[in-house]
């Protein structure tokens, strides 16, 4: 190497932090160079894309409160998995769709009795139903009384009742009229 050369390696090695510089061909010595300079970049990158795939995972993958399906043949699906949660957004969900279903919460201390006119009773953590209800007897709203259950189940129970609709509804007891 000429001294020019040299002088270049010499600040190269000194900027890179490199302990050593191995004698050889230019090429051989800039590959070595290379390796000890990106060998660390490459594992901070790696770290870092690591990390915000760990935050990204933590953060999207809590359940959601519900989970609504509209099928071509016009029923919906709904689960439900936080009650207290659910029922504000699915409530004004159902309204944007034009879906005339109404979530009750059945809780405990709730003073309203929880009576259900319904020609079958489904209860589910998830169900599927038809709006528009022409099997309804006129003057009765459709409903899903959610219920959060512990360990974090919910039930579901779908049927009907007549308006002003409550706030809530008492799981104690729960009357259901076929």
């Amino acid at each position: 190497m000429s001294a020019f050369e040299q002088e270049l390696w010499s600040r190269l090695v000194a900027e890179c932090d490199a302990d050593q510089v191995i004698l050889g061909s230019p090429r051989a010595n800039s590959t070595r160079l290379r390796r000890r300079t990106v060998v660390p970049a490459a594992a901070a990158a790696i770290a870092t894309a690591s990390a915000a795939t760990l935050v990204l995972t933590l953060t999207t993958s809590a359940q959601p409160a519900y989970a609504l399906t509209r099928h071509s043949n016009g029923s919906v699906t709904v689960t439900i998995h936080d009650v207290a949660k659910a029922v504000p957004q699915l409530n004004a969900r159902f309204r944007r769709m034009g879906i005339d279903e109404t979530v009750i919460p059945v809780k405990e201390g709730c003073s309203r009795p929880g009576v259900i006119d319904y020609p079958g009773v489904t209860m589910s953590t998830s169900l599927t139903f038809y709006p528009h209800h022409a099997h309804l007897a006129p003057g009765y709203d459709g409903v899903l009384a959610a219920e959060q259950l512990q360990r974090g189940k919910v039930a579901l129970l779908v049927g009907s009742m007549r308006p002003p609709l409550p706030s809530c509804l008492s799981n104690v007891p729960l009357k259901i009229r076929r």
